[in-house]
């Protein structure tokens, strides 16, 4: 049970490594229960029998179970016996949880999908760390499973690893090898520990910095297209940094590059007009079609521009200034980007002044239909564009306003008909931005930023509304510089996405790519005053059959599936208080264990006194713990009779325990060998020779006898104590050195 134990603390260790992963650790308390029920599951078994078999089924059963009662028991029998039902619940799950991974941007909400999929995977490496560890009788093979939950980090993005969980799970594992080995070295572990803990936290403060190289076509290099180098910049296998800022309000924000206004048939472009000089960086124009009635808040945003080979300076948007530029920078009035002709951002430092907007719901709403004629340029279209977009954009968003209408494209896009990925255009030979492979992505349904961005941008056109898509970056990682909150931009933060226009409100972002990018809270579907998109009955229409989208994929559907109780038991991303209430009866549960574990251990030990596989001393051994359990410890340095003497009753069954123990232990080693083993006396000796004392028979029924003596003259709360919390067991517990 001690080793068992060990195992989930290694585990639970090791997991606390995802925290960069995550906005909050309720997931983690989730993921060690269950952990401990797999383990303990099988702990228990394996007290009835060696083989490593059945205690390995034992913990996949009880992994079943309390996935089942945890998320999903309205589909069981008795909340914990799955059903087929259960099995379709749990494929829901596991759908769910790849959508919201994909929709979800690092550190990610723990929904209750994700959390299913994170007890599940703990739940059978914890399966596998106890078959390896206990079954196959190899402790170190821990490390195995150890390594994979350590990997996770690493693989997801290597910058965000916490080097600190790393060093505190090396010493616990250390700490498991000394407590598993069968020849324990301390000062051996100890020093590695040591040498491992202070590698990994001192190490980056002393070694000098590896610069970053350089490659050649950095992100986004010089050309008049940066849609171009985008698809080749995301696939990059090495992710380089590329500028760091700041703000004075400790927000973070999209950088935008250049907004791409003209859609031909072959790609997105962005207008090339000539530099005027008039149009200088200190004092920008008013945002196109911002009213007075929006609520906007000044921000300024310090950038500090690293390896970054662009033409276009990353800005917030609307900025109103920029200042600490060299001279002959220009903005363009129309899409609000700054360049230089022949310059590149790389290493310049500025500070833009910009506002932060915020439209509510009601004044989208109000924008209705309208659109302002001078905002044809933004609604072009090819003539021979492919019917697919067209239907599509109809039976998707075919009704409402603008603003309604605008929702349901997002959410049909970030709907688990979606999936990104930056190699399946390649593969597929479908990278670009032209109606043809737009058509085809419509179909295929799997891409990168710039696909879902102006697959959105020319289905709005279908629809009437203006709309154009931005180059840029997503607001990278919070760090700490000089003691105050930052951001870091690299170029896995290269991004795309499609602004639609609104009168009264203006440029207005969204946010169409599944798993990438945060929605502003007038393009939160869930969020209060925000309509939920109506999505048309009729199907949506396919260049091939068999990929035809449901439409009814929408993003409320979605949610509302997930928090169904056929789905997850009654939990919700608005609450989790069932889970919680679960978690909590599952603590009390625990909690029982030490009664569980000593009632065990005195069951087999009386059961091997029965078979004649103990001896007395096992027996007094026992009889010192209870003794111990109810208040009444005995010196290990008296001798049986004294401690006879100190009990306050026992009677006959004491007196024939006594004997026992006091021939088992002193008696000649001749005697105590018997004549199963050849034993005989030596020379002179005429003393028969016996296999054991009468005194030691019976053995199993004087054990029990002298505990009910003893427990008699107890309080019955005491009595109650010793069985649900045994001292003894937690003294063996602190102390797994310790001979009884």
């Amino acid at each position: 049970m001690l080793l068992s134990a060990a195992i989930v603390v290694v585990l639970a260790t090791a997991a606390a490594s995802l925290h960069v992963l995550f906005q909050d650790g309720f997931w983690w308390f989730v993921v060690v229960l269950v952990m401990l029920v797999v383990v303990g599951s099988a702990a228990a078994v394996r007290s009835f029998t060696a083989g490593p078999v059945l205690p390995a089924l034992a913990s996949v059963l009880a992994l079943v179970g309390v996935l089942t009662l945890l998320f999903l028991p309205a589909t069981s029998i008795l909340g914990v016996i799955p059903t087929f039902g259960t099995l379709d619940a749990a494929a829901d799950l596991l759908s769910a949880a790849n959508a919201s991974i994909f929709r979800q941007s690092l550190p990610a909400v723990a929904e209750p999908s994700i959390v299913f999929v994170l007890s599940l995977g703990f739940g059978l490496l914890a399966t596998i760390a106890d078959l390896m560890t206990l079954g196959a009788r190899r402790p170190a093979l821990v490390a195995v499973p150890v390594l994979v939950i350590l990997a996770v980090p690493v693989a997801t993005r290597r910058e965000i690893a916490d080097p600190l969980a790393f060093a505190v799970t090396a010493a616990v594992f250390l700490a498991f090898l000394l407590v598993t080995a069968a020849r324990p070295q301390p000062r051996l572990a100890a020093a590695i520990g040591a040498i491992a803990i202070i590698g990994s936290l001192v190490s980056p403060a002393v070694l000098p910095p590896v610069p970053e190289v350089e490659s050649e076509g950095a992100s986004l290099d010089s050309g008049v297209n940066p849609v171009l180098d985008l698809g080749d910049d995301l696939r990059r296998a090495n992710d380089r940094t590329v500028l760091e800022y700041s703000t004075t309000s400790g927000d973070d924000h999209y950088l935008r590059l250049v907004a791409l206004e003209n859609f031909t048939a072959e790609q997105w472009e962005p207008t090339l007009v000539e530099v005027d000089e008039n149009d200088s960086v200190e004092d920008f124009d008013p945002a196109p079609g911002l009213g007075a009635e929006v609520a906007v808040e000044p921000e300024s945003t310090s950038v500090d521009v690293g390896g970054l080979n662009s033409r276009w300076l990353p800005m917030t948007y609307p900025a109103t200034s920029v200042s600490g530029l060299p001279s002959e920078w220009y903005f363009e009035p129309a899409g609000f980007s700054v360049s230089r002709p022949g310059a590149v951002a790389r290493g310049l430092e500025y500070t833009i002044e910009s506002l932060e907007v915020a439209p509510t719901p009601a004044q989208l709403l109000a924008a209705g239909t309208s659109v302002d004629p001078a905002l044809a340029d933004y609604l072009t279209l090819p003539e021979a564009l492919p019917p697919i977009i067209g239907q599509t954009a109809v039976a998707v968003a075919g009704a409402g306003s603008n603003y309604e209408r605008g929702l349901a494209l997002q959410e049909y896009f970030r709907s688990v008909e979606f999936e990104y990925s930056e190699t399946a255009p390649v593969d597929g030979d479908y990278d670009g931005t032209g109606m043809d492979i737009i058509a085809t992505f419509l179909d295929v349904r799997s891409g990168y930023c710039i696909h879902f961005a102006s697959s959105m941008a020319v289905m709005a056109r279908t629809l009437g509304i203006p709309s154009r898509v931005v180059v840029g970056f997503l607001p990278g990682d919070r760090v700490t510089v000089d003691d105050a909150a930052a951001y870091r931009v690299s170029t896995h933060d290269l991004h795309a996405w499609p602004e639609l226009y609104f009168e009264g409100v203006g440029w207005v972002q969204f946010e169409p790519t599944p798993g990438r990018g945060e929605l502003g809270a007038y393009a939160d579907v869930t969020a209060e005053g925000v309509p939920a998109p109506a999505v048309a009955p009729s199907a949506v229409p396919s260049a091939s059959a068999s990929a035809a989208p449901s439409p009814s994929a929408s993003a409320p559907a979605r949610e509302d599936a997930l928090d169904s109780p056929a789905v997850t038991g009654g939990g919700s991303r608005s609450g989790l208080t069932p889970i919680v209430a679960l978690v909590v009866l599952g603590m009390l549960a625990l909690s029982l264990v030490p009664a569980l574990v000593r009632g065990l251990m005195r069951r087999r030990l009386l059961s091997r006194l029965a078979a004649g596989r103990a001896n007395a001393v096992d027996a007094w051994s026992e009889l010192r713990r209870d003794a111990a359990d109810l208040g009444t410890p005995l010196p290990r340095t008296a001798t049986p009779r004294e401690v006879a003497e100190m009990l306050p009753t026992g009677g006959a069954a004491l007196a024939r325990l006594v004997e026992a123990v006091e021939w088992a232990s002193f008696a000649a080693p001749w005697r105590r060998a018997g004549r199963a083993s050849g034993g005989s006396a030596p020379d002179g000796v005429t003393a028969p020779v016996t296999d054991a004392p009468p005194q030691a028979r019976g053995l199993a029924r004087d054990l029990p006898a002298v505990r009910d003596a003893l427990a008699t003259p107890v309080s019955r709360r005491r009595r109650l104590l010793a069985r649900l919390y045994p001292p003894s067991l937690w003294r063996r517990i602190a102390h797994p050195f310790t001979r009884d």
